[in-house]
């Protein structure tokens, strides 16, 4: 009775003191997911500056296959990265596995800085895509350590909008600031992350894992804002035996082995978590985000594109604010539903544009539609297809190949990320943006069939409980 007499802000006070440090502990471990996304976002503005006669490099424009490798070896990087963090994280844990991201961070703005030729810039790329291997690897796996069953998908939504924060500030700045400018910028943000990051408490799964007890009770009441043992409630208490029978049930199981994947809740989990890794990159909204300066300018729209580059970009994190707002009461199933089907359609009306632009029609007035339709694209997008499928890995794995899961998937995923992102470009040349958009939409109406069917909702599931995958 008393809790229903509580008001708005006593209930807000409550969630606060509760949450604060996980909030806070996931905002700094972001510092370099915004730094991804800046590198991530960098060719769309700087593609164009390196095409043109005013190219920075003394060896002088770039061609459209350079421009190619530069959006795609980023997800050589990736893939390799994924890889690499899953191995650090497992036997070092996650704490150290977010640090060391810090370091090809650093590597590639320093090449960026002093390069005077293409090659500088692929090695740069490669660099962020380690760095983007790690964030795809560790950051999904970290927080569903650390956060509240209750608010994991809202925090689960804070690293797209993260990514996409860089991606507004390398598309206003790509175009204003001096070239040599932005890696000097850039060099900050891996040593802020460092200090930062430096004082937060590894994760209690992992301490668990290493038999630390104390340490890893004492993480649990960090990340749960209890600040001394007299304050523990009864919910904290179950959590934290939850966790422990959980731990030492994993620890008492045998090696994962092949019979381990033939399972349905192991099959299920696996195709589940390659489709939207698949339907990530396939609807093309990665290679979108990589090329929307070059995207803007041959789709014959009047707006200016650096103007619309920067508009787009906004209308981007507006959608990953309103996942942030509704994901943990609307459901995952529902918003990667809404998500596929509204890029699906948004991509098809940015290709008619293009095709009846091609062929020859005269869309005078109707400049404003190719803007309009990336940014609901995009917006779209970010309500579900480009942040779903980072944490409902996690929760539609079994416990046993949970991590193995993720690392599976965000590995698929770069490559599928290297599959678009190198193609789109030369595709683009030859079939016209309307024939590669097209398949895009495409790839959105099959996707929307199969979550309709095939995909199960996974809100609240508690990850610390080995028999909970159908609640």
């Amino acid at each position: 009775m008393e809790q229903e007499q509580q008001g708005p802000p006593e209930r807000a006070s409550i969630w606060a003191r509760k949450n604060l440090n996980q909030v806070l502990a996931v905002i700094r471990i972001h510092i370099i997911t915004a730094s991804y996304g800046v590198t991530v976002g960098w060719p769309a503005p700087i593609i164009p500056l390196l095409r043109s006669p005013e190219t920075p490099l003394p060896s002088g424009p770039v061609t459209v296959d350079e421009a190619s490798w530069i959006g795609s070896t980023l997800c050589i990087g990736g893939t390799i990265g994924t890889i690499l963090f899953a191995i650090i994280h497992t036997y070092f844990g996650k704490k150290i596995a977010l640090l060391l991201t810090s370091v090809p961070h650093i590597i590639l703005w320093t090449l960026i800085l002093v390069g005077d030729n293409v090659w500088y810039i692929y090695g740069a790329r490669f660099c962020s895509g380690l760095t983007g291997g790690g964030v795809v690897s560790v950051v999904p796996l970290y927080i569903a350590d650390i956060a509240d069953k209750k608010i994991r998908g809202t925090l689960g939504s804070l690293t797209i909008i993260f990514i996409n924060i860089g991606l507004v500030f390398i598309y206003a700045a790509g175009n204003y600031l001096p070239y040599d400018l932005i890696p000097k910028i850039m060099l900050v943000s891996p040593v802020a992350f460092i200090v930062l990051v430096s004082f937060l408490p590894e994760t209690p799964y992992c301490l668990l894992k290493k038999g630390r007890l104390l340490e890893a009770e004492r993480s649990l009441m960090f990340y749960r804002n209890i600040s001394d043992q007299q304050y523990q409630t009864a919910e904290f208490t179950t959590e934290f035996d939850e966790l422990k029978s959980f731990v030492h049930t994993q620890s008492t199981q045998s090696r994962i082995c092949w019979a381990d994947f033939t399972t349905p809740e192991a099959k299920r989990g696996l195709f589940i978590g390659v489709f939207v890794m698949a339907l990530n990159q396939f609807s093309g909204i990665f290679a979108i985000l990589t090329y929307a300066g070059t995207i803007l300018q041959m789709s014959g729209t009047g707006i200016d594109p650096n103007v619309a580059l920067v508009l787009v970009a906004i209308l981007n994190i507006c959608g990953n604010l309103t996942s942030f707002a509704i994901i943990d009461r609307a459901g995952r199933k529902i918003m990667l539903l809404l998500s596929a089907t509204g890029v699906g359609l948004a991509l098809a009306v940015l290709g008619a544009h293009s095709y009846l632009l091609t062929i020859g029609y005269d869309l005078q007035g109707a400049e404003w539609l190719p803007v309009l339709a990336l940014a609901l694209t995009l917006f779209l997008g970010a309500i579900g297809i480009t942040n779903i499928p980072f944490f409902i890995v996690p929760e539609v794995m079994p416990p046993k190949l949970r991590s193995i899961g993720s690392t599976i998937s965000g590995t698929l995923l770069c490559m599928f990320a290297f599959v678009t992102v190198k193609l789109y470009p030369i595709m683009m040349v030859n079939i016209h943006i309307y024939g590669t958009v097209w398949i895009s939409s495409g790839v959105c109406a099959i996707a929307v069939v199969i979550i309709i069917f095939l995909i199960p909702e996974t809100k609240g599931k508690n990850l610390n409980v080995q028999s909970d995958s159908k609640k």
